[in-house]
């Protein structure tokens, strides 16, 4: 054996030993914002795919089949009528986002909170007492009105609300996230990806919000628990994925250049590789183009051992997209220069094919990537949609009340003289996705493994 193979065999060795401890994901109290690449680096984008009964699709992914009754406060549906109290939040944030949305506390319909596990917390009088946080944000607590010391904190359960306005069906179309968000998050849950927990509601009702709260960037919440709550109708309950964020400064973002960066280096491992590729195959398939670090989470799915005085090694970090809201539209056009993205328009989003060039396998939201995909990734993707049949998908755009969502669409059903024109939406959207899934399975030539 020469000594110039021993010198280079020893050379490709030691760098990627070194490689593999710049991967390592650490994470301490005094981690700063840029100290999170390593994270990013050694993340995973894909979980195992689950194999789901239409009970728990339709009931979403905090339902425990083994358990209904006892998880039945952890899940929402359609039908329910949910009661909270109004918890600070959104006007803490330096960048709060669009969407109506807020915050609160979960009490049963008798006036009780929620603690984590479902069972009810009674307590006769409450307050709200707002302070900084590990991260220095400031974050709302929740006490007995009795507590001088603020001793006993009521670690009620909590959840986000989105809400229409004006209420529908006369919404501003901007506000389809209530639908999209839970159509998207359902789907990627059943390609085994992660995603937020979001569920439709029909209404809530909240001690404390006022009549729009997220406009009025409520910051404190003094009502009594007797006080006569505000009812927001067809809403949306989101809770976030059961993992720690990994968020120095109170930044949990990643960012989608760093992703490309780490894909076209070299960094990234070939499984990475094709995790991201068919990450972006699926966002694909909702149209999901809004490449902006806000929207993104970088997570802890499996801590290491913690020791004292060392930061805590994190053996699984995870990224993905957390809020799916901006989905089923189209970018806005370039001439609109104070409109948004359409969401919910089926008329916007019908023209949006996964691939621009299906003969080549290049995508139409690159997300800042290459245009092509592995072809591995196809393949993986290939195998994992062959669990949305045209019967899952109708089911999941039913579940999100995509036929109540577009307006301007059922209209026009109606004047074509549509005996239901709602069931005719449906299978409009459902339609419209299973060619985009065909897509996937015919398209053709793509990046060599």
């Amino acid at each position: 054996m020469s000594r110039l193979f021993v010198f280079v065999s020893f050379l490709a060795f030691a760098c990627s030993a070194a490689l593999a401890q710049a991967q390592v994901c650490e994470v301490s109290d005094q981690m700063t914002k840029d100290q999170k690449l390593p994270c990013v680096r050694s993340a995973k984008i894909v979980l195992d795919q689950p194999t789901l009964t239409p009970t728990q699709l339709a009931n979403g992914p905090d339902f425990d089949p083994a358990d209904p009754e006892k998880s039945r406060f952890a899940y929402f549906t359609e039908a329910d009528n949910i009661f909270c109290y109004f918890r600070p939040h959104y006007a803490f944030m330096a960048i709060k986002g669009d969407s109506m949305k807020f915050q609160c506390w979960h009490m049963t319909p008798d006036g009780a909170f929620y603690d984590s596990k479902g069972e009810p917390v009674r307590i006769d009088a409450i307050k709200v007492v707002v302070d900084k946080n590990k991260d220095g944000e400031k974050s709302a607590s929740l006490y007995a009105a009795s507590d001088a010391n603020n001793e006993h904190q009521i670690k009620a359960d909590h959840f986000k609300v989105k809400y229409l306005k004006p209420p529908y069906p006369n919404h501003d179309t901007r506000y389809n996230e209530v639908f999209t968000e839970v159509a998207a998050s359902r789907i990627m849950w059943v390609l085994g990806f992660p995603a937020d927990h979001v569920y439709p509601v029909g209404s809530a009702s909240c001690i404390g919000c006022g009549s729009d709260p997220f406009s009025n960037d409520l910051s404190d919440n003094k009502a009594s628990l007797k006080d006569a709550p505000v009812t927001f109708k067809v809403v949306s309950a989101e809770r976030e994925a059961p993992w720690d964020a990994i968020k120095p400064d109170g930044d949990e973002t990643w960012t989608w250049s760093d992703a490309a960066k780490f894909y076209s280096d070299g960094t990234w491992s070939h499984q990475q590789k094709v995790e991201y590729d068919a990450y972006r195959l699926a966002l694909g398939l909702i149209h999901y183009h809004n490449a902006i670090a806000q929207q993104n989470r970088v997570v802890c799915a499996e801590w290491g051992p913690k020791v004292s005085g060392q930061p805590r090694p994190c053996k699984q970090p995870m990224i993905f997209v957390q809020d799916l809201g901006s989905t089923f539209g189209k970018a806005k056009s370039g001439l609109d220069l104070f409109g948004t993205n359409p969401r919910g328009s089926f008329s916007a989003w019908e023209p949006q094919t996964v691939f621009t060039n299906p003969q080549k396998c290049e995508l139409r939201a690159t997300l800042e990537g290459d245009k092509q995909v592995l072809q591995e990734a196809r393949d993986l993707m290939v195998q994992r949609l062959a669990r949305l049949d045209a019967v899952t998908v109708k089911s999941i755009f039913r579940t999100a009340r995509f036929q109540m969502m577009d307006q301007k669409q059922i209209r026009n059903l109606r004047d074509k003289g549509s005996a239901n024109a709602e069931d005719a939406a449906l299978d409009q959207w459902t339609n419209t996705f299973v060619k985009r899934i065909d897509e996937i399975r015919n398209a053709q030539h793509c990046k060599a493994n």
